[in-house]
């Protein structure tokens, strides 16, 4: 196997709305069980990238909330392991506070490594990917840099403000631009690349001389229009789901409800690892009602719930109604409420006002907390 550091890079990342505030998407709560930074981990994990630094841009708290001993994605627990890479130097300054900057403050990081290629991904991009599968096409094309996309077809709606590139007939990227509702058909970046270590090392010492406010994707775009070195592609065949807005967060997460789709994300013999929290089972009270839904350990349900995800310790009385909505954890949904096209945050409980609707393009929000 060849040596590879992987980098969980969580400058640049979307936003889902007012769900990410006061966290970030990495820590932020997926599919009733797992958080967003699970799955990057996971696939490092499972392709055998043992050495893994994450880096910080802001709020730090919750990251490491859910991190704890980072040893939870690491199946080599002698030589493995996860870093937090932060930069104290650039945290109050947005125009220096970038995944670049990040790499050369925590320098120390990659000289107690001995590697030879890094693999770079994000975490708003969900999903199953085998990075060895990446790296051997980048050798066998003796790349310096190699970027991985996905061709979409519905890039207007679902992929606006991420990276679209263009190729040429040997698969070289010839412009690397930001979608802007513009491009229905396109070849979007995942923001997931492969780098030898004599590239990312220029990378790291030449992109200041450039502009010290560039990150990696910009000098990656500077790359591609003065043509100084040649950025080769990898095609990713497998589904993967762009978390960017509150809309996307509840539409693609519900998707997931379909066996069919949960497929393409949950593959056999590769596992996503998360932290284990010991809650009792869910209870189902005799009126209650699931069609279609995921519902986590330590919930309690009397009431109905369709297509919906439901997180730990939740409580739905008698009476409730939750349709096409994600509640998080500890909130409470207490009798004849009825809730739909909603996302509801940590320990909210619905009272008082008993109609929440929002619609699949507008979804209602209830901040953490709030009790309505």
């Amino acid at each position: 196997m060849e040596k590879v550091i992987g980098l969980c890079n969580l400058h640049h990342l979307s936003n889902l709305g007012s769900l990410t505030s006061d966290r970030s998407i990495a820590s932020t709560p997926f599919l009733g069980r797992y958080a967003f930074i699970d799955f990057t981990l996971s696939n490092f994990s499972n392709s055998g990238i043992d050495a893994v630094g994450i880096l910080v841009q802001k709020n730090l708290r919750s990251l490491i909330k859910h991190l704890g001993s980072t040893h939870v994605w690491n199946t080599n627990t002698k030589l493995g392991s996860e870093a937090i890479l932060y930069n104290e130097d650039c945290e109050r300054d947005s125009l220096y506070n970038h995944d670049i900057n990040n790499i050369r403050s925590n320098h120390w990081f990659f000289a107690s490594h001995d590697y030879e290629y890094v693999v770079i991904a994000p975490v708003h991009f969900v999903t199953a990917i085998n990075y060895q599968e990446v790296i051997a096409a980048h050798i066998k094309n003796k790349a310096e840099i190699t970027l991985v996309y996905q061709k979409v077809i519905n890039g207007k709606k679902n992929y606006e403000n991420c990276d679209v590139i263009r190729t040429n007939k040997n698969g070289l990227v010839t412009s690397l631009s930001e979608n802007k509702g513009d491009h229905k058909n396109a070849k979007i970046s995942l923001n997931t690349y492969v780098i030898n270590r004599k590239m990312f090392i220029e990378i790291i010492l030449k992109s200041k001389e450039i502009s010290s406010i560039y990150s990696l994707r910009d000098y990656l775009a500077y790359l591609v229009k003065t043509k100084e070195h040649v950025i080769h592609s990898y095609e990713h065949l497998n589904y993967a789901y762009c978390f960017n807005s509150l809309s996307s967060y509840l539409n693609n997460s519900l998707d997931l409800l379909s066996y069919k789709k949960r497929k393409e994300l949950f593959k056999e013999n590769w596992p996503i690892y998360t932290v284990t929290n010991d809650t009792p089972p869910t209870k189902y009270l005799k009126n209650s009602k699931i069609k279609n839904s995921f519902i986590a350990n330590g919930a309690i349900i009397n009431g109905i719930v369709e297509n919906s995800i439901i997180s730990r310790n939740v409580i739905v009385k008698d009476g409730a109604v939750i349709k096409n909505s994600i509640i998080l954890t500890d909130c409470i949904i207490d009798e004849n409420a009825n809730l739909e096209y909603a996302v509801l945050d940590k320990s909210c409980r619905v009272t008082n006002f008993k109609n929440l609707k929002g619609s699949k393009e507008k979804p209602i929000y209830i901040a953490q907390g709030d009790v309505i």
